[in-house]
């Protein structure tokens, strides 16, 4: 029997992890957890400590999954030799950081549904959103992911627009992301893909960003992202009512990790069809097979290190698609998908996004469990 792989390593933990945080939600549903957390005002002061009591929990609990993907796995197969101590330090800075954000959100939307009724937290939970997407690279400082700075030179602002940063980090699964609302998409370059250009592709990676701009494919993600998030949300103000008490915010809570779990599920499907149309584009410029293969070859192996996997895997846990599969879509032996449908990160930005409803998924996923650092910037294709 072949040696688990880290690739396999890091799927059946996110797996465990989801499924763990997704039975715990489903059985808060069936016996009505919220029932047990009051459901009338407290006052600001002990609302606020209830809900950093709940979101240390959720803390506490995704600990023992952190320690395996952050720290004993990337160790294990020799990819870190970072201490135990450094890792806690970032790790609780993190967890912090990301308890602190769940909790500020269940309390504005209980404030926003007691003042202005259900149209209130509906309002504050777009502008929560909007806040998220347009201070990513604040957030993601925050959370630990590094210094994000502007570059030096003119060629990434040529390339990606005036407003691209770069996050200063060695970790070589970081491959920063979008940010900003739609229609004002902006782009976090890791450091590392700029001292090491020719070996990870960066030209070409650039033009494929570059096209999930113009194309539109990133805001799609986005606002199939936010659609998708606020369901739970728009549900309970609809089967329950405001969110105006606490065991409304726990309601939303569980209702938001079940539903991103079917986003895990989902959402896959049109981010990597945008995946295949971005590699597409970038032959369609003028780079050759053989440059997007080296590319794709040498960035999996900076992630995971699996360039083929089954069908079957990919569909159900994987929206950036395998590189053996990318290669076989430009060369035409494989469904890209149709192009008005494709968008970009939709999945992992989902994930992001849950924060504004109180959703538990967002850092339990195989790519990001353990690594504060891929918390705010989910690593993309």
């Amino acid at each position: 029997m072949p040696a688990m792989t880290y690739a396999r390593s890091r799927l059946y933990l996110g797996a465990s992890a989801v499924g763990t945080l997704s039975v715990l939600a489903a059985l808060g549903v069936a016996f009505d957890l919220p029932s047990a957390v009051p459901s009338t005002a407290l006052g600001a002061g002990t609302e606020l400590a209830w809900l950093a009591l709940l979101v240390a929990a959720h803390a506490a609990l995704m600990a023992p999954f952190d320690l395996f993907g952050g720290f004993l796995l990337p160790r294990e197969y020799g990819r870190s030799r970072e201490s135990l101590g450094r890792f806690a330090r970032r790790w609780l800075r993190g967890a912090s950081v990301y308890a602190s954000m769940l909790a500020l959100s269940g309390f504005a939307l209980m404030l926003a549904s007691r003042t202005f009724g259900a149209g209130g937290s509906v309002v504050v939970f777009v502008a929560i959103a909007a806040l998220l997407l347009y201070a990513k690279p604040r957030v993601a400082e925050l959370v630990g992911a590094g210094r994000i700075v502007v570059p030096r030179g003119a060629s990434l602002a040529n390339d990606l627009g005036g407003r691209t940063r770069v996050l200063m980090t060695d970790a070589p699964h970081v491959t920063g992301g979008a940010y900003g609302l739609p229609g004002r998409t902006a782009w976090v370059v890791p450091a590392h893909w700029l001292r090491d250009g020719e070996r990870v592709g960066l030209a070409l990676q650039l033009v494929r960003r570059a096209w999930l701009t113009s194309t539109g494919a990133r805001d799609r993600g986005v606002l199939l992202a936010l659609a998708w998030t606020s369901v739970p949300l728009v549900a309970h103000l609809v089967a329950v009512g405001p969110i105006v008490g606490l065991a409304d915010v726990v309601r939303v809570a569980l209702w938001g990790t079940l539903w991103s779990f079917v986003g895990v599920l989902v959402l896959p499907t049109p981010s990597r069809w945008a995946v295949y149309r971005a590699d597409a584009a970038a032959l369609e410029a003028g780079f050759e097979r053989d440059a997007l293969r080296a590319s794709l070859e040498r960035l999996e192996a900076d992630q995971d290190d699996e360039l083929e996997r089954s069908r079957g895997v990919e569909t159900i846990f994987h929206p950036v698609p395998a590189a053996r599969h990318r290669l076989a879509a430009v060369a035409g032996r494989r469904d890209p998908g149709p192009s008005v449908l494709a968008a970009w990160h939709a999945a992992r930005v989902a994930l992001y996004l849950s924060v504004a409803g109180c959703g538990l998924l967002g850092r339990a996923v195989h790519c990001n469990v353990g690594r504060p650092e891929a918390w705010v910037f989910l690593p993309s294709d």
